[in-house]
């Protein structure tokens, strides 16, 4: 069986014809609410297994980890 991990990652806006109204942001406007999705699978998981509540944005690799490391040393 293979396990295949996304990638998430945020790049520079690019102001595009296609999008509606030509507006900025992290992709097409019918992609913006799995930005948060995502987030909120990252904050939920850190909760359920080490009781952390909040992560200051950007949710950095190391941002992540550092607040694991703190709340195993609590």
């Amino acid at each position: 069986m293979t396990v295949v991990t996304p990638k998430f990652g945020m790049s520079a806006s690019v102001l595009r014809r296609e999008d509606q109204a030509f507006l900025k942001g992290a992709g097409k406007a019918g992609t913006i609410g799995s930005t948060h999705a995502a987030f909120n699978a990252v904050t939920d998981a850190l909760y359920r297994a080490y009781g952390i509540r909040h992560i200051d944005m950007p949710a950095t690799p190391a941002r992540i980890w550092a607040a694991i490391e703190e709340a195993k040393g609590a």
